[in-house]
């Protein structure tokens, strides 16, 4: 049943990333090429529903003795002196060469994007390979020097008291961010408003599930890609099987979405740009979803490190490539 959930929560993360445009590549690269944040106010308000809920939600289960077990052994990414800048840097590039972060590719998929089923592709062996095959060695070097080993705030002696500070300070930021105009990213059918409130839903929700399901992460995609090269029937592999299922009944009528024939050029291009992002987001230990919209909430500080490095490997393509 809580399996079940999984895939459900992905088809809904697949379906309103086609509906508001919601992929963090073109969020984070246009804020320095068009000076358009637009998308990243999508982001920051899933972030912030997640600040102003999930602290307080964990911190209430941990204090209360007969739901402990469920968040106790939850841990957070650690702050790696190389894997988290290096990894979330060159991440951040590669986002440019397969058009889409870790999940983007996912929903584009369900748009019958071939670029994206060849950058998937090439994502998936990328995980996989640093993972568990030729370059796992690189990864436990970029790895080996853990300069913080956080512990979750609900653990924490004054747990309670952080916990409510930070839903007051996020709620206060989410409340200034809401007046906002709501505007449309192109192509998009919602505004960043609704993009960002229901991504923020399928965060804490995607969490909730997760925990039931004794899984240590909430809404993630390198895990599920790992289960997916080993078969194994997991709450992050359905997470991700279920994003292209959600956007290809998002687009279901679109007759212009159809699988065609990529270029030459755009084959390479996203079967390399995938390898790339695959290795990187592993050796970050996380990608735009798990460290960006999953841990960072969570003030994990090994997560907001990686996301301002992807943040700043995706602007500079973005100021390499602005028009």
């Amino acid at each position: 049943m809580v399996l079940g959930i999984a895939l459900l929560i992905g088809f809904v993360y697949g379906h309103v990333s086609v509906k508001g445009q919601f992929c963090m590549n073109s969020g984070f690269s246009n804020v320095v090429r068009r000076k358009d944040t637009t998308k990243l106010k999508s982001y920051a308000t899933a972030i912030l529903i997640q600040m102003v809920v999930l602290p307080l939600l964990f911190t209430v289960l941990y204090l209360n003795v007969p739901t402990r077990h469920l968040v106790e052994n939850l841990g957070l990414p650690p702050l790696f002196l190389v894997g988290s800048a290096v990894g979330g840097f060159l991440f951040g590039i590669f986002m440019h060469y397969t058009a889409g972060c870790g999940a983007g590719i996912f929903y584009k998929i369900g748009e019958k994007n071939s670029g994206a089923v060849l950058a998937a592709i090439g994502f998936i062996v990328g995980v996989y390979l640093t993972e568990k095959g030729l370059l796992k060695v690189v990864r436990e070097a970029a790895q080996s020097n853990v300069l913080v080993d956080q512990q979750p705030i609900w653990q924490g002696n004054s747990a309670l008291t952080i916990a409510i500070t930070t839903t007051l300070v996020a709620g206060i930021v989410l409340l200034f961010l809401q007046r906002n105009k709501d505007n449309k990213p192109g192509g998009a059918q919602w505004g960043w408003k609704k993009t960002g409130i229901v991504v923020g839903i399928i965060g804490v929700v995607g969490w909730v599930s997760a925990i039931y399901a004794n899984s240590p992460y909430g809404i993630a995609i390198i895990p599920g890609a790992i289960d997916m090269v080993d078969l194994y029937y997991s709450w992050g592999l359905l997470f991700v099987i279920g994003i292209p299922l959600g956007a290809f009944w998002s687009t279901r009528n679109n007759k212009k979405k159809r699988f065609t024939m990529p270029k030459t050029n755009i084959i390479g291009k996203r079967l390399l740009g995938g390898l790339g992002l695959g290795v990187s987001g592993s050796i970050a230990a996380g990608c735009t979803v798990g460290h960006g919209l999953t841990f960072a909430p969570l003030l994990g500080i090994g997560s907001l490190v990686a996301t301002v490095f992807i943040f700043l490997g995706s602007g500079l393509v973005g100021y390499l490539t602005r028009k």
